[in-house]
């Protein structure tokens, strides 16, 4: 009681202290402002709908939504228009989780091979680091995230159990040590949504809707993975070409991990969900505060062990506006749609939108918190901390990320040579080779913050390998040690030499027509303009994928191109490499020769980093 009351006189007096404006975002003083200022961002956004509740203690500030639903039948957003919540989704399943938990059938700390030996995980590490049910909640266990045709199913009908795991056979690889990076992986949550099944018995769309969305009186929530269009369900779209774009309601393979479609009645229980202490409307306890503490904390990564306690905890991170008091919640998205949910217990307010654009607006969120926050002023900043140049100085250098969601994205961080983490004054710059500095003042020996930041979200650490590591809240970096500029050299310099050479191909080509040189020329001189064009064609197929993901799984010919074009790629340039030898007497200038031979060497170390990074032998039609 002496608690709430202590908070009650806080907030009063901040409640008396005028708000300071949100560089960018304006003060927003009432509900007609705050939609007004939503309209225009969508508008601006090619928004058609949004769904929207806002939440302040008991009462219910809005809820409701602007704009359409479906554009092509003109039909509103109601408070009872079902959005497709995505990532959101695994906020559900941790909760049901943390009841078995309760319960006694499961920890945290469990080994997941000792509680469900038939799940397809390869851990070489694990004799000393296995992977535990922490790891999959908080997205540590090293696994990759999905791979394109593992997205959207497009079958009509849907793996469940081991078969759904089998899906994912691929993504299930340690690339790491358990409990050490974050590394956001869908498939970790389709391993949390087996689990559940498993020690409770019944399906995850069944526990989810007995245990949770039925007692906290959610009307519309279902985590059905087929979803029937209708008057009841909002559609996704997409702008494009001056118009929009129905985007198909399509089922996706990690159900657990954004299944969930919800209104904006739903939401509002959600989010009162939190704000009361996991309590139901009439205050049934579905969770103890404890486990509540317990999903706000991170407890597995190296970060949160040498330092950081803000990161990502069980589907549940840290979001606000700069300098203001920051809200928890997830985000998500799936196409067609993209949400957000939040939250301050300690202030008792809290939010939910989604909008059917499939557009990653943050100006939405930022106004949405504002309003909440209006009558709060900014807080102070934190007071400068000296920063330890002895305890620095073995830190500074280059840096690789070493932490990518997806394995076969990995090259471009590879590619371009990481980041320079380097003194500057009292404080540090992080300056990527491509890109904007971070700058990074110290809160303590090692931890850091940003400017805008009240507490630290960067640590410079040591592994268990003894290696150097600079974990910021938004990428892992190994240091690089001195040949870090190997990689952008070589890239630049294949890129120059392709260039070069294409430019050449097509003089050589009118020279062979002219028979000024040997036809045998002819092929070794235009393989490296055809190698990289292969490699252009699968990068616009990639493009293509990218806008349409829901056809991944599908013969088609982005599909087609997308996995040929690297073979290709191999191709031209062995052939390229071996003529060149062979008919490299044929060449009246041995310098033409050698240039050849030296751009067919660029290209093979190219061609092997994307061997490395897993991008030869792709068959994205097949799961």
């Amino acid at each position: 009681m002496l608690k709430n009351l202590l908070l009650a006189a806080l907030l009063a007096v901040l409640l008396a202290v005028p708000a300071v404006a949100q560089p960018g975002v304006p003060v927003i003083h009432s509900l007609a402002q705050l939609q007004d200022s939503l309209r225009h961002v969508m508008a601006r956004e090619h928004i058609p709908g949004l769904m929207l509740t806002l939440v302040s203690h008991d009462s219910v500030l809005f809820e409701g939504g602007l704009g359409l639903a479906d554009i092509a039948a003109q039909r509103p957003v109601t408070a009872h228009t079902r959005f497709r919540i995505g990532s959101v989704t695994k906020t559900f399943v941790v909760a049901g989780l943390l009841q078995l938990i309760e319960q006694g059938k499961l920890n945290l700390n469990d080994e997941v091979h000792k509680i469900a030996p038939e799940i397809p995980i390869d851990n070489p590490w694990e004799a000393t680091d296995p992977v535990r049910v922490v790891h999959l909640l908080e997205h540590t266990a090293g696994f990759d995230d999905m791979r394109l045709n593992h997205v959207y199913n497009p079958t009509p009908t849907d793996p469940r159990g081991p078969a759904a795991l089998a899906v994912f056979r691929g993504e299930l690889r340690c690339r790491w040590r358990p409990g050490e990076r974050m590394s956001y992986s869908n498939p970790g949550y389709e391993v949390a949504g087996y689990l559940l099944e498993k020690l409770s018995g019944q399906a995850y769309e069944q526990y989810l809707t007995t245990h949770l969305l039925r007692p906290l009186a959610m009307p519309d929530a279902t985590p059905a993975l087929r979803i029937i269009p209708g008057p009841g369900m909002s559609q996704g779209h997409k702008f494009a070409d001056g118009h929009y774009q129905a985007v198909p309601l399509l089922p996706i393979y990690a159900g657990p991990a954004g299944s969930m479609s919800a209104s904006a009645a739903d939401m509002t229980q959600w989010v009162k969900f939190f704000l009361h202490d996991g309590r139901t409307p009439d205050g049934t306890a579905l969770l103890q505060p404890a486990s509540l503490h317990e999903m706000e904390t991170a407890h597995s990564p190296l970060s949160d062990r040498t330092g950081l306690h803000d990161g990502y905890g069980l589907a549940n991170f840290a979001l606000g506006l700069k300098g203001k008091v920051p809200f928890r919640g997830h985000s998500g998205g799936i196409d067609g749609f993209i949400t957000a949910f939040g939250y301050n217990r300690e202030l008792g307010v809290g939010y939910s939108f989604s909008n059917n654009g499939g557009v990653r607006a943050p100006k939405l969120e930022q106004l949405v918190q504002a309003f909440l926050l209006r009558q709060l002023p900014t807080p102070t900043p934190p007071a400068r901390v000296p920063l330890d140049v002895a305890a620095v100085a073995p830190y500074l250098g280059h840096y690789r990320s070493a932490a990518p969601r997806n394995e076969m994205a990995g090259f471009a961080d590879y590619l371009v040579g990481g980041t320079n983490l380097r003194r500057q004054g009292n404080f540090l710059l992080n300056e990527p080779l491509i890109g904007e500095a971070d700058t990074l003042l110290p809160t303590g020996p090692l931890t850091f913050r940003r400017p805008a930041e009240q507490t630290a979200t960067a640590v410079l650490t040591h592994d268990k390998e003894g290696r150097q590591v600079l974990i910021t809240s938004s990428e892992y970096a190994l240091a690089a040690g001195f040949w870090w500029w190997l990689p952008p050299a070589l890239l630049a310099l294949c890129g120059l030499l392709v260039l070069t050479s294409s430019l050449a191909a097509l003089v050589g080509l009118v020279q062979v027509l002219r028979r000024k040189i040997p036809r045998v020329q002819l092929l070794p001189r235009l393989l490296p303009l055809l190698a990289a064009s292969a490699l252009m064609v699968t990068l616009a197929a990639l493009f293509s994928l990218g806008e349409h993901i829901w056809t991944a799984g599908q013969v088609n010919l982005p599909t087609v191109l997308f996995s040929l074009g690297p073979l290709v790629f191999v191709a031209c340039t062995v052939a390229g490499f071996l003529l060149t030898v062979r008919y490299f007497g044929h060449f009246r200038r041995r310098a033409v020769a050698w240039y050849l031979l030296l751009t067919y060497g660029a290209l093979g170390w190219l061609a092997a980093v994307l061997a490395t990074y897993g991008w030869l032998g792709l068959r994205v039609w097949s799961v």
